[in-house]
């Protein structure tokens, strides 16, 4: 199993070329890269995170968006929306290919109407993100669709109900294990639900108090059954990558943030 760890665990205190330089000051060879605003979609910047990148010596597995930008809007009714958003969803795509990412980790709608009962409407999404899967497979990556507490995705049996209405080989998941939570689920519940089609696993721990509520910590100092989620990876043949994405608020300094991420590799490798 792959281990790796994410630039946004560093946003915002450092912008994204300069996280890829920590990543690689701690000897970390596998990485996501978390673009966080619209400038950094541009070919400059990308050639400049690739060139760091490949100085380090480091492999970019995935990519993931700052979402609300544009991704609701390309499930848009309203065309002229939904056109602009396409553009920049392009743009994010050309720069994942660049960086030879394997997988876009992919939040797609939010719900933030709580007072409304979400009811999706499987088959309109379906025809959606068809041609979204398709743009990013020719660009030789996986649409990812990532489990978020605020978005869509929010419940273990949405890849069982989208599957239903589109068999689209490139459409993938991404289980985001503090969002489960978040979600009021057991991480592990999310794992079979894919179908065999889970493509990449962001992983971060978290503590519930009456105070907070559910908040995000460093793997192995929460509530999270970090033993079991390992089981249930392993009785699925889930052989892809475990990114570290954590806060930057989680960790005191990069030493604890490096030791975190030591500990995290050698349990999921051994």
């Amino acid at each position: 199993m792959i281990v790796g760890m994410s630039t946004a665990c560093f946003f915002p205190d450092i912008y994204t070329e300069q996280a890829v330089i920590e990543i690689g000051k701690m000897h970390i060879r596998n990485i996501e890269v978390f673009f966080s605003c619209l400038s950094e979609y541009r070919p400059s910047f990308v050639r400049e995170v690739k060139r760091r990148a490949e100085d380090c010596g480091i492999n970019i597995y995935s990519i993931h968006a700052l979402s609300l930008q544009f991704e609701p809007q390309l499930f848009s009714k309203h065309e002229r929306a939904r056109n602009d958003s396409l553009e920049i969803y392009k743009q994010v795509l050309e720069a994942g290919a660049m960086l030879g990412a394997k997988a876009y980790v992919f939040h797609g709608p939010s719900h933030v109407k709580h007072a409304k009962k979400m009811r999706l409407n499987y088959g309109y999404i379906a025809e959606k993100v068809n041609p979204l899967a398709s743009l990013a497979q020719e660009h030789g990556i996986k649409l990812a669709w990532e489990t978020v507490h605020w978005c869509w995705y929010r419940d273990p049996d949405f890849p069982v109900k989208l599957m239903q209405h589109t068999p689209h080989d490139n459409l993938y998941f991404t289980l985001d294990v503090k969002q489960a939570a978040q979600a009021g689920h057991d991480p592990a519940e999310y794992i079979a639900a894919t179908g065999g089609k889970l493509a990449n696993v962001h992983l971060c721990d978290y503590r519930y108090s009456e105070e907070k509520g559910m908040g995000p910590t460093l793997p192995f100092e929460g509530d999270l059954n970090i033993e079991a989620l390992k089981s249930e990876l392993a009785a699925c043949g889930y052989d892809g990558p475990v990114i570290l994405e954590v806060y930057s608020s989680n960790y005191q300094d990069y030493t604890q943030l490096q030791e975190n991420y030591n500990r995290v590799n050698q349990f999921f490798k051994s």
